[in-house]
């Protein structure tokens, strides 16, 4: 896992090195791609100072320095090795999420920076610092940092960013509907019935028809009370006059993708 090679690299470590670019964002917790968050790509390490790492599996970086705030001392206890009782705590140099994010464009695929920021904007990391950061706070990221290389695909993703979004999969299922020429749905917006009845949050939702997308991953079956509340939850909506779309990982791909397209643009009509 990144994060334990990560610390295996940190003792030899020198002052003002940091880990940068998309280690950064998988040690903030943020949705990297698996083959960051596992640890098969190098591990991306930063300096504004002198020379980087010169290291097999790991890539340095001259980075010049922001107007952000500075790179910090990050605790990683809750996601590396097993702790003991004695154990001290487990924390990296790490650069800023912003940062770190508006230097990835290289790294990652538009839809991938989208992600990432879809969650800078939304809640999902554990830490503060990386989450429900208004969107300016990423505009401002890409002006500090530059032209880097990939600066014109963090912009091109930022056009697709929005706060709200509360996983990866609604941000995948949006741009499939807005890449479709569908109208943007709104996101997790709550919603009430003509009797000002709370029914709950939709993933994604089109008031106007009063037409809902929902996301369902493998948690929404495994866990029993969700999954009798999920059905609750549906038929209140429904009795209030609401159509919802219920779709899964196999539903945004290829075949299935265009059926769930073709569904969601009938009831739009």
């Amino acid at each position: 896992m990144v994060v334990d090679r990560a610390l295996a690299l940190q003792p030899v470590m020198l002052n003002g090195w940091v880990f940068s670019h998309t280690t950064a964002l998988a040690l903030w917790g943020l949705p990297v791609p698996l083959r960051v968050s596992t640890g098969i790509e190098p591990l991306h390490v930063s300096t504004s100072v002198g020379r980087g790492p010169r290291r097999p599996g790991v890539v340095g970086h001259r980075s010049a320095p922001t107007r952000l705030s500075e790179p910090m001392r990050l605790d990683v206890s809750s996601s590396a090795l097993p702790r003991t009782e004695n154990s001290t705590r487990r924390e990296l140099p790490v650069d800023d999420p912003l940062s770190a994010w508006a230097r990835s464009g290289a790294l990652l695929t538009l839809d991938e920076l989208v992600r990432v920021g879809d969650s800078l904007a939304g809640s999902w990391s554990p830490h503060a610092e990386a989450r429900e950061r208004p969107i300016d706070d990423l505009v401002a990221a890409i002006a500090a940092v530059g032209r880097v290389p990939g600066a014109g695909r963090v912009r091109a993703a930022l056009e697709f960013v929005r706060s709200g979004v509360e996983s990866p999969r609604e941000t995948d299922l949006r741009l499939l509907l807005v890449r479709a020429g569908l109208p943007e749905p709104e996101i997790n917006q709550p919603t009430y019935d003509a009797s000002g009845r709370y029914l709950g949050k939709l993933d994604l939702r089109y008031r106007w028809c009063k037409v809902a997308i929902e996301y369902e991953g493998d948690e929404h079956r495994l866990d029993r009370r969700r999954f009798r509340n999920d059905i609750l939850r549906r038929e209140r909506f429904a009795d209030a006059g609401w159509r919802t779309v219920r779709c899964t990982g196999d539903d945004l791909d290829g075949r299935r993708a265009a059926e769930l397209i073709a569904r969601v643009e009938r009831l739009l009509r």
